[in-house]
């Protein structure tokens, strides 16, 4: 089957949002604050810390308290992927993806929207990465985050209580938060739904298992992480405590381009990362 090779470079130069959905539909981004417009290089965002002060009322104007800033610090790489592959791997790809269940008789997506969702995926698993290594390097003993005694890698015997130690280690005032998550490897977030599914402790839809997770008794959302591949550590955090920054105000792209001199398409993507996390000693870790 002839392809139309030219097609990638017009795709992507009219599809500018591309990696902007890509790096924001990440799964992980939907649990913490995200910041665009973000500079390269060490800046601070400012977050409100206001202090509501109330007095008796009377007459006249007599301000009590005040509007401040907490200033986050947070360090802003350039990224970069640059790769090229060949016109028949990437056509024999294409037609893999026409073979798979659920294809036959439905219209096949076009060439170039099959390869560049190809791409961002991995764009996707690069955010979700670093952002779990950011938050397993960050929320740590040493930074100050609260971890509970007997802290042990989870088991399907011990997940609850082990997630409720987690839990109690959060300062009080994160406690009275409704968007606090545990944030952890797909491994351990198995172990932890098969431990309250057998303490009958929770209820969920068989058929798509889609649901979002809390740990009884609390406001805690479970969260699996592929940054967290391989590592028993496991955080706990207000959404709004953690701030990934980036630009996506036009700095970063996505394009893909066939060189016909050397029957090569290549692939090309740019975007800015960062993560900056406040009060970590609010902050609670297995420090596994």
């Amino acid at each position: 089957m002839a392809l139309d090779l030219t097609n990638l470079s017009a795709y992507t130069q009219e599809n500018t949002d591309l990696l902007a959905e890509a790096i924001l539909g990440t799964d992980v981004l939907a649990n913490i604050s995200v910041r665009s417009g973000v500079s390269v290089g060490t800046t601070t965002i400012n977050i409100f810390n206001a202090d509501f002060a109330d007095a008796n009322r009377t007459c006249g104007w007599d301000a009590d308290g005040n509007m401040t800033f907490d200033q986050i610090p947070v360090t802003v790489d350039d990224r970069q992927i640059k790769q090229e592959a060949c016109p028949v791997t990437l056509r024999d790809y294409w037609m893999a993806e026409r073979m798979n269940p659920g294809e036959a008789g439905n219209e096949m997506l076009p060439f170039e929207e099959v390869i560049s969702a190809y791409y961002l995926e991995g764009v996707k698993k690069n955010i979700e990465d670093f952002v779990g290594a950011e938050l397993i390097s960050q929320i740590t003993a040493v930074n100050g985050a609260n971890v509970p005694a007997g802290a042990a890698a989870l088991t399907v015997a011990n997940a609850i209580e082990q997630l409720n130690d987690i839990y109690d280690a959060l300062d009080a005032r994160v406690q009275m938060r409704d968007d606090v998550v545990f944030v952890m490897s797909p491994a351990n977030y198995r172990i932890a739904v098969r431990a309250m599914v057998a303490a009958d402790l929770i209820h969920y839809n068989f058929a798509d298992g889609t649901q979002d997770i809390y740990l009884p008794g609390t406001n805690a959302k479970l969260v699996k992480s592929s940054g967290f591949v391989g590592a028993d550590t496991i955080v706990a955090f207000p959404k709004e405590y953690v701030i990934f920054a980036t630009g996506l105000e036009g700095e970063e792209n996505f394009k893909m381009f066939y060189v016909e001199s050397d029957d090569i398409v290549k692939i090309t993507a740019y975007y800015r990362r960062g993560l900056g996390i406040y009060s970590k000693d609010q902050l609670a870790t297995n420090g596994l």
